[in-house]
């Protein structure tokens, strides 16, 4: 059973996270949408080497940690990751601005097929891709 100072410190995350997402004006995914994304990103995480995202509330980047051995119901939920990210604990699908796939990693030295990451995830359904010759980004917020 949680505490009331966990319930509180829980709910002022929920109000802060919809603070930020309010100054959007386009919600581009939904939770389900995620589930199905991560789902297809997992399965095809041999032509994955680096998820990088952007939180709504930070000018930070973190990295997601995805594995062939990431699962639902233990290491993503229906709302968002336990842990498996460069900027420590819960992340919430609702407070990822956008995914960035970089073309190149820094370790080891090798180049993602941006060309056939967009593929990937085109396959989940329609999505708002930006993309150049250095990344693919998708993007959750407009």
């Amino acid at each position: 059973m949680k505490t009331n100072k966990i319930k509180r410190y829980e709910e002022q995350q929920n109000r802060e996270i919809d603070k930020a997402v309010s100054k959007f004006s386009q919600h581009l995914m939904s939770n389900s949408k995620w589930v199905k994304l991560v789902d297809k990103l997992v399965e095809n995480i041999s032509s994955i080497s680096k998820v990088e995202f952007k939180k709504i509330q930070s000018h930070e980047i973190g990295v997601l940690s995805l594995s062939k051995d990431t699962e639902f119901g233990f290491d993503y939920w229906q709302n968002g990751f336990e842990g498996h990210n460069s900027l420590g604990g819960w992340l919430t699908f609702k407070e990822i601005e956008y995914l960035k796939f970089p073309k190149h990693i820094d370790k080891p030295k090798s180049i993602q097929n941006l060309d056939e990451i967009e593929k990937i995830i085109l396959s989940v359904g329609l999505f708002e891709i930006e993309k150049d010759q250095n990344e693919l980004k998708l993007v959750c917020y407009k």
